[in-house]
Formats: structure tokens, C-alpha cells, sequence
């Protein structure tokens, strides 16, 4: 197990003693034709991890060393391993179950810290090929606090002692298992990427992960500007031959996998354009003019992103009157309802409301719980209406989330975002919008529901059936508006009952669980038409799209990585 610690003492942390009795485990190599597929868990320290201040933090690690009863060499250094069953499709799961199985270590102690790009181990001492997927977990907790009463063994080891990750090397003086290195480089990309660009790219991923107002495409602008931070900033000559190129789509795939991956799709899409666009200006660059055709890939992406929102409520505005014309008649109120914040929705709404040609428009906005998002868009669309000429009359209602039905009675139009669009046609918005696709149904005979998106929020196409990532945020942000209305009563009962832990109890005490799920899907069948930057879209043009993702995936992400 490795336990790497950021540590701003000058003293040198101690060294742990443990004495852990492992129960028989099955060898590694069941079939020696087809590869194992093995998780590698390793454990950092919190103290420094997310700390922006320091220039150049110490990171010590600890390491035991195994007496391995399975096909692994004996008295080598290694991190937590766990084998994954071929009825097993997700790797992560695995990895929080071989961390239950072989630690003490409560789930609440833990979080994910990165995913590490799977590889292949052909060393012999493993008796076979195997695919390690490497992850690291962020312990809560201070470096000597619980370890020895939270780690139990699958492996007897005879001590441990810290490493600085910078000194895991695969030699035999070292004396660790010969995955080790490579796991930590996966997961750790400081090591490849240098201190500057490393310390870029970590700053990033903090800033995807803690932002729960932004959109999927804001993300992934930002997502560019961090790649392009990350790699003008690399110490390797800009080339398509060197490792410069390497480390470029390392970056890229950090950026991918552990920025945002409620909304990976969009990040992903827009980072495989620029990678395209940097590979074109480069294949007809000199190398003294690589760092301004490095700017100009970047610049010529961030332009075209800029256009979507004007292309999309542009198409929104022709389908609307397209869709009056064939109706033969003007409507004397045009009823519009959506929810949540987005500024490709705002600008929509507005060009819907002008092209409807009605001289009464009604907008409804669900205010979108926890974060209110809702109240945010109202003033934004009465902000924008007013700096419009000839504007219709225009009245904006907000509603609470629980009467959506009310509010979508006799509706004309729902709009919907999108974070993420399936290669089905199924997309994911914020919570709250498959009632409202519901209650447009059952609520308006005449009501639409409308995506607007751009096609680059389409997912990638998996042949395993890959569950998508479901979000659930910190439970305060339910709390909060709860713990500001004095109306409110039993909630110092309800908060003394949170099950912090997510495990099942083992106390006869009941347990509260607050759910703050921030994304959910609304199938094809509830929606009647899509709106991207190209014009109107059906479900197979989704499939093409999604596709295309994999493919360019499996182009640059797939070797020497």
C-alpha cells in the first residue's frame, strides 16, 4: 500500500512498523492466454495536495514491503492491488472494494483523487500479461493518525518506511514490484510533466472540479486554457516527434478523466479539436515558428466556440418561425418555460420570444434547487430583453421547482441545455428537467421540448455499455437554505442523524441520507426536437458524432501514454 504524503515539515516523518497476517489468496494466473486486469490503489495524504501556495511541496510516500503468498516476488515494495473478476466492468468500484477488503479505512476518509490511464505489465514475475488501471485515493487525515488501526492486510509485510514519489524508480536496488513505477507515473503526472506544467495541470483539474456553477461548455474552455497553459510551459522543444507531443496528449487526457466527468463529454470533444488543430499547424511549422502556431491552434478553437451560442439560438429562431408558418396562424401569447443557468438558453429564450411574432410572451423559470440557479437566468433574460429594440410584452414568472406542473401548463416551448448528450439521443441536464419534459407532456397538448446544444456535447460510443457518470454533490448545499428559514423544524435532529459514512450501519440507529444529485437524463422519446450549431439533429446523427469521439479517442490516446 502507498501511502504519499505532502508534507510542509522540515522533520522527517516516522517510520511505521506493521505486522499483518494475510488470509490464502488465488494465484494471479488463472489463464495465461488472456490478461488479468488488476486496480492499483494508491493513497495520498491531503495535508499539501490542493494547496496553490507552495512552490515545490515534499511528497514522501509509505511503502511496505510484501510477503506475498501469490505469484509477486517476495520482500518488494508495492501499492494496494486487486484483481478484477470478469463479471466486473468498472475498475473504480473494484479499487473501493479491494481498499474495504484490505484496510480498515472507512470510505468517508477517502475520495478520488485521479485516475491514472491504464497499461500493460509483461513482466515475468507476475507469470502472465496483465492491465493494471491505477487510481489515487486522497486520505482526510494526518500521516500518522489511525494508519496502523486502518490498514489490515491481504499480504504479510515487514515494515514500512516514506518515499518522495520523485524516488520510485524500477531497479533492483530499490526494491519495488515493477508496476510500481509505472502506476505512480499514471496517477502522479508531476513527474512527467516537470513542476511548472504539473503544477498548472493540478491547478485545473481543481478548478473543473470545485466549479458547480459553470456549464459544460464554459468547462471546456477552460479545459483549453489550461492545456494551453500546460503546454507552453513544457521544457521539451515543441514537436509532433518528440516527447513534447507525448506529454501534450498526457495533459489532455488529465484534463479529460479527472476534471469533470458529469460534463467530460463536452471537455473531451473540444480537446480533441484542438489537439487535431495542433497537430495540422504543426505538421507545416518550422520549429521557429511552433509557438505561434500553438497560440493560433488554440485561438482557432476558442473562436469557434464562441460562435456556437449565436449559431444555435439563430437556428432556434428559424425553427420557431418555421414551425408558426406551418401552423397558419400567429399566436397572440407565446408561452416559453425552462430552468437553470446557461447562457446558450438565455440567448435562445430570447430569440425564440422575438421570433414568435406574438405580442405577449410568457417565460417561466423553475428556480432550479439547491443553488437557485433559476433566479440567476430570470435576471438574465430580463437584462438581455432590455437592451433589445421593439421588444413584445414580456412577462417572466419565476416557479418553485415542486409546482412544475404548474408551470408547464399550456406551454409552447420547453428549452433544455444539455451537459451531455448520449449516442441515443438521451441527454443529461440539470435536475429537474425530466419532470419538466414530463409535465410539458401532460401538461400542454401543443408544448415542445427543445434541446439546444452543440454536437460536441455528444459522449463518447463504448462497446461495453459504460454507465454514466452520476454527480452527487455536498449535502450542505441542501442544508443551507434550510438552516436560513427559522420555520424549519427538527433540523439539529436531522443533522445529528447524516450518515457521513455511506455505509451500511451496523448500530439498530436510524440514519439520514441527503441526496444532491445534480444531473439526470431525459430520454429521446420525451423530446421533439434537437438544435445544434449546424441546424437540427435526430438521434443517428448523435451515433455518427459519438462515434467519431471514439475513434480520435483511440487515435491519441490510445499508444505511448
Amino acid at each position: 500500500m502507498d501511502i504519499f504524503t505532502p508534507n510542509s515539515l522540515s522533520l522527517p516523518l516516522p517510520a511505521l512498523e506493521i505486522d499483518m497476517q494475510l488470509p490464502q489468496q488465488k494465484p494471479i494466473l488463472d489463464n495465461p492466454r488472456q490478461p488479468s486486469r488488476v486496480v492499483l490503489c494508491f493513497i495520498f495524504q491531503s495535508l499539501n495536495v490542493e494547496q496553490e501556495t507552495i512552490k515545490s511541496p515534499r511528497l514522501n510516500g509509505a511503502l511496505p514491503r510484501r510477503k506475498d503468498r501469490i505469484a509477486m516476488q517476495c520482500h518488494r515494495l508495492a501499492p494496494i492491488f486487486g484483481m478484477i473478476e470478469d463479471t466486473e466492468s468498472d475498475p473504480l468500484k473494484v479499487a473501493w472494494r479491494t481498499i474495504k477488503e484490505q484496510t480498515a479505512l472507512p470510505q468517508s476518509s477517502l475520495t478520488v483523487f485521479r485516475h491514472g490511464k491504464n497499461f500493460i505489465s509483461e513482466d515475468l514475475s507476475l507469470g502472465q500479461k496483465c492491465v493494471f488501471y491505477p487510481f489515487a485515493f486522497r486520505l482526510e487525515s494526518q500521516p500518522d493518525a489511525g494508519l496502523n488501526d486502518g490498514i489490515h492486510g491481504s499480504c504479510k509485510s515487514s515494515g514500512w518506511k516514506w518515499y518522495d514519489p520523485k524516488t520510485v524508480e524500477w531497479v533492483k536496488e530499490f526494491g519495488g514490484i515493477p508496476y510500481l513505477q509505472e502506476g505512480l507515473r499514471k496517477v502522479w503526472f508531476e513527474i512527467d510533466l516537470g513542476p511548472i506544467s504539473g503544477r498548472i495541470l493540478a491547478g485545473g483539474l481543481r478548478q473543473l472540479q470545485h466549479d458547480h456553477e459553470s456549464g459544460a461548455r464554459k468547462m471546456a474552455g477552460v479545459s483549453l486554457s489550461v492545456l494551453q497553459g500546460v503546454l507552453e510551459n513544457l521544457d521539451d522543444p515543441i514537436s509532433l516527434d518528440g516527447p513534447w507531443w507525448q506529454k501534450a496528449r498526457l495533459a489532455a487526457w488529465h484534463l479529460w478523466k479527472n476534471g469533470r466527468q458529469s460534463m467530460d463529454a463536452a471537455i473531451l470533444s473540444f480537446l480533441l479539436l484542438a489537439l487535431a488543430e495542433i497537430e495540422t499547424y504543426l505538421s507545416t511549422t518550422s520549429p521557429d515558428g511552433a509557438s505561434k502556431s500553438l497560440r493560433k491552434a488554440f485561438d482557432t478553437v476558442q473562436k469557434t466556440m464562441r460562435s456556437f451560442t449565436n449559431r444555435i439560438s439563430s437556428n432556434l429562431a428559424l425553427h420557431v418561425r418555421s414551425k408558426i408558418r406551418k401552423s397558419g396562424q400567429s399566436p397572440k401569447i407565446f408561452r416559453i418555460m425552462t430552468l437553470s443557468a446557461s447562457s446558450t438558453v438565455r440567448e435562445c429564450v430570447v430569440q425564440a420570444a422575438l421570433a414568435s411574432g406574438a405580442p405577449f410572451v410568457e417565460i417561466r423559470v423553475l428556480e432550479s434547487r439547491p443553488l437557485f440557479e433559476g433566479v440567476s437566468m430570470a435576471s438574465s433574460i430580463l437584462s438581455c430583453l432590455k437592451s433589445k429594440p421593439d421588444i413584445p410584452k414580456v412577462r417572466v414568472t419565476i416557479f418553485t421547482d415542486a409546482s412544475v406542473a404548474m408551470a408547464a401548463k399550456d406551454v409552447d416551448m420547453l428549452v433544455l441545455a444539455a451537459d451531455r448528450i448520449a449516442a441515443d439521443g438521451s441527454v443529461s441536464n440539470k435536475t429537474g428537467s425530466l419532470p419538466a419534459a414530463l409535465s410539458t407532456r401532460h401538461m400542454s397538448s401543443s408544448g415542445e421540448v427543445v434541446v439546444v446544444s452543440e454536437k460536441h456535447k455528444v459522449a463518447m460510443q463504448t462497446c461495453d455499455g459504460e454507465a454514466h457518470i452520476v454527480e452527487n454533490n455536498d449535502s450542505s448545499e441542501v442544508m443551507e437554505a434550510w438552516e436560513q428559514n427559522e420555520t424549519v423544524k427538527g433540523l439539529e435532529t436531522v443533522q445529528d442523524s447524516l450518515d457521513m459514512d455511506g455505509s451500511v450501519c451496523t448500530i439498530q440507529q436510524p440514519t439520514v441520507d441527503i441526496q444532491n444529485v445534480y444531473f439526470e437524463w431525459v430520454p429521446p422519446t420525451l423530446i421533439d426536437a434537437y438544435i445544434c450549431e449546424d441546424g437540427v439533429k435526430v438521434p443517428s446523427d448523435f451515433q455518427k458524432q459519438s462515434l467519431w469521439v471514439k475513434e480520435q479517442c483511440e487515435r491519441y490516446f490510445e499508444s505511448d501514454l
